[in-house]
């Protein structure tokens, strides 16, 4: 009889183990899925219990020089900053790693993974470094007006001040220039070169008409090294009198196009093009140069209060990701899969699937911010406050 009480409790006992464990379960998945679909939720257990939220004053800092000019970016995971033609290179500690004199005073530059592209703005002086090298550097006939570099080290370059309306000229990643493209009739505003390096695209305008015309060319890099006469593969021309103002590869050779009222898509291989979004004034800032996304961000008031709502475009799949926060916003920075949008005062940095990553709250104006792979830095007056990732 002792026996049959006993295992009448051992069953009991681990019936209600199970009970337990299947609660357990339960609640873990309930909050999984709060936390996947619920952005609120997600954001307060980001700030909350993963501790994600930094102030001002409490991160690790780069000392600036104030009252001299001192030009600060990023990219991979280091910060620069250029003054009176030192560029030094600072680490995710503060550390200064490495410095490297340019002859430049009036920077223009792009970055893109582990490479940075800088030259003198309307002179004539480039550099391409990667980590603590440059790895190449270079004297353009001409001035420069725009760089762009791709996620390989391909470097393209408008040139202004010559005899034609644009120039562009290619190099690959160890600075051998691959051909010149010359505009006599049109000028350039943007270029980039494919992730695979097989195109370059040349957004132009056409001001001599009645009506500014808007054209993407793309060029086969292969063809132009050794037949530059015939190496236009695809012309796009915009006949809805838009403005073209900036482009951008995605995956799978899709270049996203940016006007002053809309974003279309061209797919280079089946010579297509389809207009994304229409903004007109639906949203006060936009960016197309998120790995195979765009950003839409837009001031929303509703009585006394005011929201800042950003849509995040997936151009694979066409899905739409949201994030929503009270405030105003006053600038948005991109870089790669990371967006930071700045309200003044406080800085949501969220991921390209619009899941907050990090918030920084500041005392002071937040003057500037500038964004690479695993750092950020918020520029200051007198100092550049560090923020990992």
């Amino acid at each position: 009889m002792s026996v049959l009480k006993f295992s009448n409790y051992n069953f009991k006992n681990n019936k209600n183990k199970y009970y337990i464990i299947a609660i357990i379960i339960i609640i873990v998945l309930i909050l999984c899925l709060l936390y996947c679909f619920n952005s609120n939720f997600r954001n307060f257990i980001t700030i909350y219990v993963f501790k994600k939220q930094v102030y001002q004053d409490n991160l690790t800092t780069i000392s600036l020089n104030e009252g001299e000019s001192s030009f600060v970016y990023s990219y991979d995971k280091y910060i620069t900053v250029l003054n009176k033609n030192n560029l030094s290179t600072y680490n995710s500690s503060g550390n200064l790693v490495f410095e490297n004199e340019v002859n430049i005073s009036s920077p223009i530059y792009s970055s893109n993974n582990r490479f940075l592209a800088i030259g003198e703005k309307n002179g004539n002086q480039v550099y391409l470094i990667s980590g603590s090298n440059i790895i190449w550097q270079g004297t353009i006939d001409g001035e420069i007006s725009k760089i762009n570099v791709n996620n390989n080290g391909y470097v393209s370059i408008i040139i202004s001040g010559t005899s034609y309306h644009s120039i562009v000229v290619s190099y690959d990643a160890k600075g051998k220039e691959l051909f010149k493209t010359y505009l006599s009739n049109t000028t350039a505003v943007d270029t980039d070169i494919s992730n695979d390096n097989k195109y370059l695209s040349i957004a132009e305008i056409d001001y001599s008409g009645s009506l500014i015309k808007s054209m993407i060319k793309t060029i086969s890099i292969e063809k132009a090294i050794s037949d530059p006469t015939n190496s236009v593969i695809y012309t796009y021309t915009d006949e809805k009198n838009n403005l073209i103002i900036d482009i951008k590869y995605q995956n799978k050779n899709l270049l996203s196009c940016m006007y002053n009222n809309s974003i279309d898509l061209l797919n280079i291989s089946q010579e297509e093009n389809s207009t994304l979004i229409n903004f007109e004034n639906s949203c006060n800032f936009c960016d197309i140069n998120l790995k195979n996304h765009f950003v839409t961000a837009a001031n929303i008031s509703s009585g006394f209060s005011s929201k800042i709502s950003i849509d995040i475009y997936n151009t694979q799949n066409d899905s739409v990701s949201n994030y929503t926060f009270n405030g105003t916003i006053k600038s948005l920075y991109v870089y790669n899969e990371k967006i930071a949008i700045n309200t003044g005062s406080e800085i949501h940095f969220i991921g390209s699937n619009g899941w907050l990553i990090k918030k920084y709250s500041s005392s002071n104006q937040i003057n500037s911010i500038t964004l690479g792979d695993n750092i950020a830095g918020v520029v200051y007056k007198d100092k550049v406050e560090i923020i990992q990732f």
